[in-house]
């Protein structure tokens, strides 16, 4: 979506669809009305994008479901996909529509890259998966917050993947369709020991291209009156503030303005930069990766070597001189950018581009710049983020932002411009190194049983004190709001961890022990067929069990003479298995000595019709491993009296 509301084109027919719905009158078409929060929120759940103020790229996020939970955005279906085990797919639906059956299940070759990941570069084709082989449908309903186990999949090794649902003949609408994958696994199914109770945010090293444009505009207009003290002093300001900033310590920055020759040819003069941006994409300030070249917490004065560099560079500037050779300037940036992440893959890479214009020279087609941010994003993972302030296109600042999977930034020059340049610097910083975590659902609803540890590089943990807020901090974590759904590091750790990269945040609820219920079975109904002249009469109950613990199995009976009558019949508990204080877990001729329980000592022995009920009490502390192993119930045919 663009910044200034209009649908992203990366989104499928579907989820526009419902944006459209959801979010009336708003459509895909224009860029009013604003999207209000509640529209943003939609969007997230809607479409798999993770918002703030205003929409962007999907940034891959996940959402954890409990047993039974469905997404109260989704009013149509919500298929996800669990982990297959003992020849079953777990297909699941987390909308609050009933899924149709026969719903199709295509498998793929391992590795095909098909599956929706939250990887950059795969994002944005989540929702389409090309080829693939049908394996198998669903064959049966899919409630809303119910799981299906599908059987009789056909062609499937370990580790193929498939997704539910996929485009084609036969494709039901989804609230969103980047949930719908796995890989299968050939593994026996088995209970785990508690749900998945942790998540975690990595920290990893950033390192950001800034761009900065020194064209004639950014110092004067047409007419010759002097902008400068509006657009190229305040830019230039707030950008030698960020690279001084202690928060920053940690980045990697390389630096270049544009259009400039130095050290290499980024001008429309005397022709255009070739393909790849030619001098475009060497920085005046370079960075190779080095740890000791990135930002420090230190001023330049106590010894940041990148700092001085960087600071050398305002020192040393031009006079903002000549056209606005976009085009190149930007393809030269992503080139440098898409290089170093392809050589760094565990790093962020992004591009921050500064203008305060429109493209003059060179190729001045707005979706031809638009695709070199594209490619950034989409080919190499690379997030572009634009910022534009005075005689600068919106539409265009929008549109290389959200095909590069940044944010834009529209803002106005003059005396407000230092702080706005600084806020949005310090916002992307903030975005390529969150110190958030998602907490588990059932950190939620029990907040006091959240738990977050930090992990540095070497691998050692350490527990995080929580805190009432941001403003009784210094060192731990604090709920970001009284929704209990993030954790946020406060401000000195944050700091510690993202000047230490390689580390990782995580917050954790306790495994909630599964507790069980007793189990009663259905009755069972025996019949005694006697000859004439008598009638049935139930003598004897012999039973096997296992019963751990304090735990049970209890056996209740109840007779008559019409099975009309056995509902209202007396029901009697005849015996009790247990393993304390009297071990009665086996009762039958194996025992010593021999057991069985007398039935006919019962009231309503002698009758045609006998019903038996088995109750399994778990123990007191909810443990299971309660077995009935087998029964036996014997009767004879006495006289009628």
């Amino acid at each position: 979506m663009l910044s200034g509301g209009r649908c992203t084109g990366t989104w499928s027919a579907t989820c526009a669809g419902y944006v459209e719905t959801e979010c009336a009158p708003k459509t895909c078409d224009d860029a009013a009305p604003a999207w209000d929060a509640a529209c943003v929120g939609l969007a997230d759940s809607l479409c798999g994008t993770s918002c703030s103020a205003e929409p962007g790229e999907p940034r891959g996020t996940c959402d954890p479901y409990l047993p039974g939970e469905t997404n109260p955005a989704c009013s149509g279906v919500d298929l996800t996909v669990g982990v297959p085990c003992g020849g079953t797919i777990p297909v699941c639906n987390r909308g609050n529509t009933q899924a149709p059956a026969g719903i199709a299940i295509h498998r793929y070759p391992a590795g095909a890259g098909q599956l929706p990941s939250s990887a950059p570069s795969r994002i944005l084709d989540a929702c389409s998966p090309t080829g693939g082989t049908l394996a198998c449908t669903t064959t049966e309903p899919i409630e809303p917050g119910e799981c299906i186990s599908v059987a009789g999949c056909t062609g499937v090794t370990d580790g193929m993947e498939f997704i539910v649902n996929p485009p084609g003949a036969g494709q039901i609408a989804e609230c969103q369709c980047g949930n719908n994958g796995s890989v299968y696994q050939s593994g026996e199914c088995g209970s785990p020991a508690c749900t998945a109770t942790a998540s975690t945010s990595p920290f990893r090293p950033v390192t950001l291209f800034v761009a900065l444009d020194r064209s004639t505009s950014m110092r004067q207009t047409l007419s010759g009156v002097d902008v400068s003290a509006d657009r190229w002093i305040p830019a230039t300001n707030a950008l030698k503030s960020f690279f001084q900033d202690p928060a920053s310590a940690g980045l990697g920055v390389a630096f270049r303005f544009w259009p400039h020759d130095n050290p290499g040819p980024c001008s429309d003069t005397p022709s255009c930069p070739p393909a790849g941006g030619g001098g475009c994409a060497l920085p005046l300030v370079p960075f190779n990766g080095a740890a000791a070249d990135r930002l420090t917490a230190a001023s330049a004065a106590m010894g940041d070597q990148q700092e001085i560099k960087l600071m050398q560079a305002f020192i040393n500037f031009p006079t903002p001189n000549g056209e606005t050779p976009m085009y190149p300037a930007l393809d030269g940036a992503t080139t440098w950018a898409n290089n170093y992440k392809d050589a760094h893959p565990e790093e962020e890479v992004a591009v921050v581009f500064l203008t305060d214009g429109v493209p003059s020279s060179c190729n001045t087609v707005p979706n031809a710049i638009g695709n070199l941010a594209r490619n950034a994003f989409v080919n190499h993972g690379v997030r572009v983020h634009a910022v534009g302030f005075g005689n600068s296109n919106a539409e265009l600042i929008n549109l290389i932002a959200d095909q590069g999977g940044g944010r834009a930034y529209n803002l106005s020059a003059g005396s407000t411009l230092e702080g706005s340049v600084l806020d949005a610097l310090v916002s992307i910083r903030g975005e390529a190194r969150s110190c958030d975590v998602a907490v588990p659902s059932a950190g939620a609803s029990d907040p006091a049983s959240v738990s977050v540890t930090y992990e540095n590089a070497a691998g050692v943990e350490t527990t995080l004190t929580p805190q009432a807020g941001p403003g009784s901090c210094g060192t731990g974590w604090y709920f970001t709001d009284a929704t209990h759904t993030t954790a946020r590091l406060c401000p000195e750790t944050c700091s510690i961890a993202r000047e230490n990269p390689g580390g990782k945040i995580r917050a954790t609820v306790p495994c909630a022990a599964e507790t069980l219920s007793p189990i009663t079975m259905s009755w069972e109904r025996y019949h005694g067929v006697c000859p004439p002249g008598t009638k049935a009469r139930w003598e004897y109950l012999t039973y096997s069990t296992t019963t751990p613990g304090d735990s049970s199995v209890e056996f209740f009976v109840r007779s008559a003479d019409d099975t009309a009558d056995l509902g209202a019949a007396a029901v009697t508990l005849a015996a009790t298995a247990h393993a304390t204080p009297a071990d009665t877990q086996v009762c039958d001729d194996t025992s010593t000595p021999p057991c069985a329980v007398d039935l006919g000592a019962l009231p309503g022995a002698q009758a045609d019709y006998l019903e038996l009920q088995v109750t399994l009490n778990p123990t007191s502390d909810g443990a299971g491993g309660v077995q009935v192993q087998d029964w036996e119930i014997g009767y004879s045919c006495p006289d009628v009296e």
